[in-house]
Protein backbone atom coordinates (compact mmCIF):
# COMPACT_ATOMS: atom_id res chain seq x y z
CA UNK A 1 0.00 0.00 0.00
CA UNK A 2 1.41 3.12 -1.04
CA UNK A 3 1.07 5.94 1.88
CA UNK A 4 1.16 9.70 1.92
CA UNK A 5 1.65 11.24 5.46
CA UNK A 6 1.11 15.11 5.51
CA UNK A 7 0.57 16.33 9.19
CA UNK A 8 -0.92 19.54 7.75
CA UNK A 9 -2.60 19.64 3.91
CA UNK A 10 -2.50 17.34 0.78
CA UNK A 11 -3.21 19.56 -2.19
CA UNK A 12 -3.22 18.54 -5.59
CA UNK A 13 -3.87 20.74 -8.90
CA UNK A 14 -4.31 19.18 -12.20
CA UNK A 15 -2.34 16.25 -10.50
CA UNK A 16 -2.80 12.67 -9.55
CA UNK A 17 -1.54 10.05 -7.48
CA UNK A 18 -2.08 6.36 -9.13
CA UNK A 19 -1.78 3.02 -8.42
CA UNK A 20 -2.84 0.53 -11.10
CA UNK A 21 -2.79 -2.91 -12.21
CA UNK A 22 -1.84 -3.18 -16.26
CA UNK A 23 -3.58 -4.83 -19.12
CA UNK A 24 -1.34 -8.19 -19.24
CA UNK A 25 -0.98 -8.56 -15.12
CA UNK A 26 -2.76 -10.99 -12.83
CA UNK A 27 -1.93 -9.79 -9.40
CA UNK A 28 -3.96 -7.61 -7.14
CA UNK A 29 -3.43 -3.93 -7.06
CA UNK A 30 -1.75 -1.64 -4.55
CA UNK A 31 -4.06 0.46 -2.48
CA UNK A 32 -3.45 4.30 -1.46
CA UNK A 33 -3.88 5.37 2.34
CA UNK A 34 -3.69 9.24 2.53
CA UNK A 35 -4.09 11.21 5.92
CA UNK A 36 -3.80 14.90 6.87
CA UNK A 37 -5.83 17.41 8.01
CA UNK A 38 -7.22 18.78 4.89
CA UNK A 39 -7.39 17.39 1.26
CA UNK A 40 -8.18 19.47 -1.46
CA UNK A 41 -8.44 17.79 -4.66
CA UNK A 42 -9.20 20.32 -7.41
CA UNK A 43 -8.85 20.67 -11.53
CA UNK A 44 -9.00 17.09 -13.05
CA UNK A 45 -7.09 15.77 -10.62
CA UNK A 46 -7.35 12.22 -9.24
CA UNK A 47 -6.61 9.78 -6.19
CA UNK A 48 -7.15 6.52 -8.15
CA UNK A 49 -6.75 2.59 -7.76
CA UNK A 50 -7.58 0.54 -10.56
CA UNK A 51 -6.69 -2.57 -13.06
CA UNK A 52 -7.00 -2.85 -16.83
CA UNK A 53 -5.93 -6.36 -16.68
CA UNK A 54 -7.62 -9.61 -14.88
CA UNK A 55 -6.02 -8.48 -11.53
CA UNK A 56 -8.26 -6.56 -8.63
CA UNK A 57 -7.80 -3.37 -7.90
CA UNK A 58 -6.55 -1.66 -4.79
CA UNK A 59 -8.36 0.10 -1.90
CA UNK A 60 -8.46 3.52 -1.05
CA UNK A 61 -8.07 5.00 2.88
CA UNK A 62 -8.62 8.49 3.67
CA UNK A 63 -8.44 10.25 6.35
CA UNK A 64 -8.38 13.78 7.23
CA UNK A 65 -10.30 16.71 8.82
CA UNK A 66 -11.91 17.85 5.69
CA UNK A 67 -12.29 16.46 2.17
CA UNK A 68 -12.75 19.09 -0.80
CA UNK A 69 -13.23 17.61 -4.49
CA UNK A 70 -13.81 20.62 -7.13
CA UNK A 71 -13.79 21.01 -10.92
CA UNK A 72 -14.13 17.49 -12.00
CA UNK A 73 -11.77 15.56 -9.49
CA UNK A 74 -12.23 11.97 -8.70
CA UNK A 75 -11.40 9.50 -5.80
CA UNK A 76 -11.53 6.32 -7.89
CA UNK A 77 -10.97 2.53 -7.36
CA UNK A 78 -12.33 1.41 -11.21
CA UNK A 79 -11.52 -2.05 -12.86
CA UNK A 80 -12.31 -2.66 -16.66
CA UNK A 81 -13.18 -6.68 -16.32
CA UNK A 82 -12.59 -7.31 -12.33
CA UNK A 83 -14.35 -6.91 -9.13
CA UNK A 84 -13.78 -2.88 -8.23
CA UNK A 85 -11.84 -1.68 -5.46
CA UNK A 86 -13.01 -0.19 -1.93
CA UNK A 87 -13.32 2.90 -0.61
CA UNK A 88 -12.60 4.24 2.44
CA UNK A 89 -13.39 7.94 3.85
CA UNK A 90 -12.92 8.63 7.59
CA UNK A 91 -13.22 12.58 7.55
CA UNK A 92 -14.35 14.84 10.89
CA UNK A 93 -15.49 17.70 9.58
CA UNK A 94 -16.45 18.50 5.65
CA UNK A 95 -16.75 16.36 2.62
CA UNK A 96 -17.64 18.99 0.08
CA UNK A 97 -18.11 17.66 -4.03
CA UNK A 98 -18.43 20.44 -6.49
CA UNK A 99 -18.65 20.52 -10.60
CA UNK A 100 -18.88 17.36 -11.48
CA UNK A 101 -16.58 15.80 -9.04
CA UNK A 102 -17.23 12.48 -8.23
CA UNK A 103 -15.99 9.14 -5.92
CA UNK A 104 -16.23 5.99 -7.16
CA UNK A 105 -15.94 2.29 -7.19
CA UNK A 106 -17.30 1.27 -10.56
CA UNK A 107 -16.45 -2.41 -11.87
CA UNK A 108 -16.73 -3.59 -15.56
CA UNK A 109 -15.68 -0.28 -17.62
CA UNK A 110 -15.49 -1.94 -20.60
CA UNK A 111 -18.70 -4.18 -20.26
CA UNK A 112 -16.85 -7.18 -17.74
CA UNK A 113 -18.44 -9.16 -15.41
CA UNK A 114 -17.15 -7.63 -12.31
CA UNK A 115 -18.98 -6.54 -9.20
CA UNK A 116 -18.79 -2.85 -8.08
CA UNK A 117 -16.85 -2.21 -5.11
CA UNK A 118 -18.08 -0.81 -1.35
CA UNK A 119 -17.96 2.57 -0.51
CA UNK A 120 -18.09 3.77 3.06
CA UNK A 121 -18.07 7.37 4.44
CA UNK A 122 -18.11 8.85 7.99
CA UNK A 123 -18.16 12.26 7.33
CA UNK A 124 -19.82 15.46 9.73
CA UNK A 125 -21.69 16.38 6.82
CA UNK A 126 -21.51 15.72 3.39
CA UNK A 127 -22.28 18.80 0.62
CA UNK A 128 -22.63 18.94 -3.61
CA UNK A 129 -25.00 21.40 -5.30
CA UNK A 130 -28.02 18.94 -6.86
CA UNK A 131 -27.67 20.95 -10.66
CA UNK A 132 -23.60 19.73 -10.63
CA UNK A 133 -23.81 16.28 -11.64
CA UNK A 134 -21.31 15.28 -8.70
CA UNK A 135 -21.93 11.46 -7.99
CA UNK A 136 -21.04 8.72 -5.05
CA UNK A 137 -21.48 5.59 -7.34
CA UNK A 138 -19.87 1.81 -7.04
CA UNK A 139 -21.67 0.75 -9.97
CA UNK A 140 -21.35 -2.08 -12.54
CA UNK A 141 -21.94 -3.81 -15.31
CA UNK A 142 -22.29 -7.50 -15.85
CA UNK A 143 -21.82 -7.82 -12.01
CA UNK A 144 -23.73 -6.77 -9.05
CA UNK A 145 -23.11 -3.18 -7.84
CA UNK A 146 -21.18 -2.31 -4.81
CA UNK A 147 -22.69 -0.91 -1.42
CA UNK A 148 -22.54 2.14 0.20
CA UNK A 149 -22.87 3.20 3.32
CA UNK A 150 -22.50 6.25 4.67
CA UNK A 151 -22.81 7.83 8.64
CA UNK A 152 -22.96 11.27 8.71
CA UNK A 153 -24.54 13.87 10.69
CA UNK A 154 -25.91 16.12 7.90
CA UNK A 155 -26.13 15.18 3.68
CA UNK A 156 -26.92 18.74 1.65
CA UNK A 157 -27.57 18.58 -1.91
CA UNK A 158 -26.79 14.75 -3.16
CA UNK A 159 -29.51 12.28 -3.10
CA UNK A 160 -30.04 8.62 -3.87
CA UNK A 161 -31.09 7.28 -6.93
CA UNK A 162 -32.30 4.33 -8.77
CA UNK A 163 -29.51 5.33 -12.12
CA UNK A 164 -27.12 8.34 -12.59
CA UNK A 165 -28.51 11.42 -13.71
CA UNK A 166 -27.81 15.08 -14.20
CA UNK A 167 -28.05 15.55 -10.46
CA UNK A 168 -25.97 14.63 -7.86
CA UNK A 169 -26.53 10.94 -7.46
CA UNK A 170 -26.01 8.37 -4.93
CA UNK A 171 -26.32 5.19 -7.35
CA UNK A 172 -25.58 1.19 -6.96
CA UNK A 173 -26.68 0.83 -10.01
CA UNK A 174 -25.61 -2.51 -12.34
CA UNK A 175 -26.08 -2.44 -16.10
CA UNK A 176 -27.42 -5.90 -16.73
CA UNK A 177 -26.77 -7.43 -12.95
CA UNK A 178 -28.16 -7.07 -9.16
CA UNK A 179 -28.01 -3.52 -7.72
CA UNK A 180 -26.25 -3.11 -4.37
CA UNK A 181 -27.64 -1.60 -1.60
CA UNK A 182 -27.41 2.13 0.00
CA UNK A 183 -27.45 2.65 4.08
CA UNK A 184 -27.53 5.94 4.95
CA UNK A 185 -26.93 6.78 8.85
CA UNK A 186 -28.19 10.16 8.78
CA UNK A 187 -30.83 12.67 10.51
CA UNK A 188 -33.69 14.26 8.07
CA UNK A 189 -32.47 17.49 6.85
CA UNK A 190 -35.53 18.07 4.58
CA UNK A 191 -36.93 21.02 6.55
CA UNK A 192 -33.44 22.95 6.09
CA UNK A 193 -33.17 22.59 2.32
CA UNK A 194 -36.96 23.45 1.93
CA UNK A 195 -36.94 26.11 3.86
CA UNK A 196 -35.14 28.28 1.13
CA UNK A 197 -38.14 28.49 -0.98
CA UNK A 198 -39.88 31.39 -1.92
CA UNK A 199 -43.02 32.16 0.07
CA UNK A 200 -46.27 32.39 -1.90
CA UNK A 201 -48.51 34.61 -2.05
CA UNK A 202 -45.52 37.11 -0.65
CA UNK A 203 -46.61 38.82 2.46
CA UNK A 204 -46.24 42.24 3.28
CA UNK A 205 -44.02 42.35 6.84
CA UNK A 206 -44.14 45.72 7.04
CA UNK A 207 -47.63 45.84 6.89
CA UNK A 208 -47.93 43.52 10.04
CA UNK A 209 -45.66 46.06 11.98
CA UNK A 210 -47.84 49.07 10.79
CA UNK A 211 -50.89 47.62 11.84
CA UNK A 212 -49.96 47.21 15.49
CA UNK A 213 -50.80 49.38 18.00
CA UNK A 214 -47.66 50.00 19.21
CA UNK A 215 -45.73 51.63 16.33
CA UNK A 216 -49.36 53.07 15.15
CA UNK A 217 -47.55 57.18 16.13
CA UNK A 218 -43.87 56.31 15.53
CA UNK A 219 -43.04 58.56 12.64
CA UNK A 220 -40.19 56.43 11.78
CA UNK A 221 -40.76 52.48 11.53
CA UNK A 222 -37.62 50.76 14.19
CA UNK A 223 -39.39 47.63 13.92
CA UNK A 224 -39.35 44.57 11.37
CA UNK A 225 -40.94 41.58 11.65
CA UNK A 226 -38.68 38.73 9.12
CA UNK A 227 -40.36 35.28 7.73
CA UNK A 228 -37.33 33.06 6.60
CA UNK A 229 -39.37 30.20 5.55
CA UNK A 230 -42.11 27.01 5.90
CA UNK A 231 -41.99 23.52 7.06
CA UNK A 232 -40.75 24.33 10.64
CA UNK A 233 -37.84 22.02 11.97
CA UNK A 234 -37.03 18.58 12.29
CA UNK A 235 -37.94 17.26 15.56
CA UNK A 236 -35.00 15.41 16.49
CA UNK A 237 -32.54 17.95 16.58
CA UNK A 238 -30.33 17.29 19.86
CA UNK A 239 -30.43 19.53 23.10
CA UNK A 240 -33.20 21.12 21.40
CA UNK A 241 -36.95 21.37 22.25
CA UNK A 242 -39.62 21.66 19.12
CA UNK A 243 -43.49 21.56 19.07
CA UNK A 244 -45.12 18.82 17.90
CA UNK A 245 -48.10 20.84 16.55
CA UNK A 246 -48.25 22.02 13.20
CA UNK A 247 -48.32 25.48 11.94
CA UNK A 248 -51.22 26.66 9.95
CA UNK A 249 -50.82 28.50 6.78
CA UNK A 250 -49.22 31.92 6.28
CA UNK A 251 -52.53 33.99 4.98
CA UNK A 252 -51.18 37.82 3.49
CA UNK A 253 -52.21 41.22 5.48
CA UNK A 254 -53.16 43.56 3.67
CA UNK A 255 -52.40 47.52 4.46
CA UNK A 256 -55.72 49.01 5.98
CA UNK A 257 -53.93 51.84 8.17
CA UNK A 258 -54.99 55.14 7.49
CA UNK A 259 -55.59 58.80 9.43
CA UNK A 260 -57.86 59.40 11.66
CA UNK A 261 -61.13 61.09 10.17
CA UNK A 262 -64.36 62.46 11.74
CA UNK A 263 -66.79 59.85 13.22
CA UNK A 264 -63.98 57.63 14.08
CA UNK A 265 -63.87 55.93 17.39
CA UNK A 266 -61.56 58.10 20.49
CA UNK A 267 -59.77 55.88 22.32
CA UNK A 268 -57.89 57.58 25.48
CA UNK A 269 -54.45 56.84 26.38
CA UNK A 270 -53.27 54.61 28.98
CA UNK A 271 -49.63 55.75 28.95
CA UNK A 272 -46.70 57.64 27.96
CA UNK A 273 -43.71 55.38 26.26
CA UNK A 274 -39.87 56.42 25.43
CA UNK A 275 -39.29 55.25 21.87
CA UNK A 276 -36.31 54.57 20.83
CA UNK A 277 -35.10 58.12 19.36
CA UNK A 278 -36.11 59.28 22.53
CA UNK A 279 -39.24 61.01 21.92
CA UNK A 280 -42.08 60.23 24.25
CA UNK A 281 -45.56 58.75 22.77
CA UNK A 282 -49.10 58.78 24.09
CA UNK A 283 -50.61 55.54 23.42
CA UNK A 284 -52.28 52.84 24.77
CA UNK A 285 -51.68 49.19 26.00
CA UNK A 286 -51.71 46.64 23.67
CA UNK A 287 -54.86 44.40 24.42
Amino acid sequence: MSTLNAGDRISLDSSEILSSVGDNAEGRGGGIFLTGRSLDLKNQSVVSVGSSGKGEGGDILVKADTLQLRNQSQISAETGTTNGGNINLIIDGLLLLRRNSSISATAGLVEGAGNGGNININSKFIIAIPKENSDISPNAFQGSGGNVEINSQGIFGIESRTKPTEKSDITVSSELGVSGAININAPDTSSIQNSFTQLSPVIDTNALIANSCISGGTKRQENSFTITGSGALTTNRPGVLVSTYTTGEVRGVETTSRPWKKGDPIIEPTGVYRLNNGQLLLSRECS
